[in-house]
């Protein structure tokens, strides 16, 4: 054998030698059975932990922290994946691997139930076009902060689907507009997310019609306050003890449009965990 190949040869186990302890100790996502609690890093430090529910060739599907819900990760961002070690506390960070001197300082944030979201819709509604279920997106207007610490940035974008349309004329003679939030995508996670239906309802010529309240909603404070003099303002926001819907009343013709740019404020039902650098 030459020197010249007996060099390479060498070089080529010592690379293999050098290389091998990395190798082991990352794992393949799709070897990983489905139904195994993993931790997953992105590329901008978001840690999830959940349950493998689905591995595809773009997104990856984590059971959430909360019962029916789920997480989603777009594989091209994710860095990392490890199993969870039986037993193991939840946001203890050992299960990853840091990179020296470089790993970011893991924080779990848990923005409560009744949070409320300044959102901007994106698309456009209206009585007597639009369709029940018909897709709804919206961004955050402003950052939601909880004890300080930022868990999920402005431009994080919600959407969700229309809960009730009803044209003018077909009851009572007044157009209804119901929407719902479902989800949440901060960088490149998805949350599922449970929000209270929003509903708006044409202004009605009775005054003992004056205030839809919804369900289980009859102890609610009203909470709105006019917001413009001219017609198709929103008059008023009536929210419902014990999460019941929250009510907008408003005039708009006989139909009620939501013009892309409205401002919404949109509340959570239940805690939503967050972790972040």
């Amino acid at each position: 054998m030459s020197k010249t190949r007996f060099g390479l040869l060498a070089l080529s186990c010592l690379v293999s030698l050098t290389l091998a302890p990395s190798c082991t100790r990352a794992e393949a996502i799709e070897d990983i059975p489905t139904g195994t609690e993993v931790t997953v890093v992105t590329q901008d430090g978001t840690l999830v932990r959940g349950k493998i529910a689905k591995v595809e060739a773009e997104v990856v599907t984590l059971t959430g922290e909360r019962p029916n819900t789920t997480t989603q990760v777009a594989r091209a961002a994710i860095t990392e994946v490890k199993r969870v070690e039986p037993g193991e506390p939840d946001g203890k960070d050992t299960s990853i691997v840091p990179v020296p001197a470089r790993a970011p300082v893991m924080r779990t944030v848990t923005i409560p139930d009744n949070t409320a979201f300044d959102v901007q819709l994106e698309t456009s509604h209206a009585s007597d076009t639009s369709k029940v279920e018909e897709r709804v997106s919206g961004t955050l207007a402003s950052p939601v902060e909880v004890d300080g610490v930022t868990a999920i940035p402005a431009g994080a974008k919600l959407t969700g689907y229309l809960t009730e349309v009803q044209e003018s004329g077909k009851i009572k003679g007044r157009a209804e507009l119901g929407i719902r939030f479902n989800r949440l995508q901060t960088g490149s996670v998805t949350y599922d997310i449970d929000t209270k239906p929003l509903s708006w309802v044409a202004e009605s010529t009775k005054k003992e019609d004056a205030v839809k309240i919804g369900a289980g909603a009859a102890a609610g404070a009203v909470i709105g306050a006019i917001t413009g003099g001219k017609k198709g303002a929103a008059i008023g926001t009536a929210i419902g003890a014990g999460g019941g819907t929250a009510v907008v009343l408003a005039t708009d013709g006989q139909e009620i449009r939501l013009a892309a740019g409205r401002k919404l404020k949109v509340s959570l039902t239940n805690p939503l965990t967050i972790r972040t650098k």
